[in-house]
């Protein structure tokens, strides 16, 4: 099905993201000129560092669809869930397939393989969002090996390639994903191309997952 960015933050008056309403069709276009075939709105759920306006959600992606098939691009509804302390997980699957994570930046949540069984017993496989993030998801990490033993992908963002935060994990082939986790910059579907392509076989796992 081509490529898709499966991690943004792109509709307007949700959560962190900047792209205001009359903006987004434009943003769009880029990714449709780029040569994507679809984009994901992953908005944060649970996070407690960010203000996520969770009723709004459908409504905003319902306007953001109706956009998207004007520029002829495909959207999705997704989310980014943060796993913590919560004892059960629920998000918005993408495609009702993936469940993109995020967790605390310097120790993993408590019973963490555990929560990862639970989303995959609910038929979701996880994505390991902006895995370079996590110090102690490092690419030698016990931890980040049993995750992938579980079924587990691992998502890297586009400027973390750029600039060589993820080239680790990269070279180890542990990358299954780049996305741009955009939050209304319009470089970054040009940019993520442009990393795609200096890493085909990043993309050629993308096109088969998607």
């Amino acid at each position: 099905m081509g490529i898709c960015d499966l991690h943004t933050h792109l509709l307007p008056g949700i959560d962190d993201g900047y792209v205001v309403e009359d903006k987004l069709e434009q943003m769009l276009q880029i990714y449709q000129i780029c040569g994507f075939s679809g984009v994901v709105f992953t908005p944060h759920i649970y996070n407690p560092y960010v203000k996520t306006n969770i009723p709004a959600i459908r409504e905003r992606f319902q306007d953001a669809e109706k956009i998207a098939h004007s520029v002829g691009i495909q959207t999705y509804l997704g989310s980014e869930l943060y796993v913590s302390q919560q004892e059960n997980l629920k998000c918005i699957p993408i495609d009702g397939r993936f469940a993109l994570v995020e967790f605390g930046l310097s120790l993993p949540p408590h019973n963490l393989f555990e929560k990862m069984e639970q989303l995959i017993n609910q038929g979701l496989r996880p994505i390991l969002a902006h895995v370079e993030r996590f110090v102690w998801l490092n690419p030698y990490s016990p931890i980040l090996k049993r995750l992938i033993d579980l079924g587990c992908l691992v998502q890297t963002n586009v400027e973390a390639i750029e600039v060589g935060r993820s080239l680790r994990y990269a070279k180890e082939n542990m990358i299954d994903l780049v996305a741009t986790d955009n939050h209304g910059d319009e470089s970054l579907p040009p940019r993520m191309m442009q990393v795609l392509d200096a890493w085909p076989l990043i993309a050629q796992k993308m096109e088969k997952l998607w």
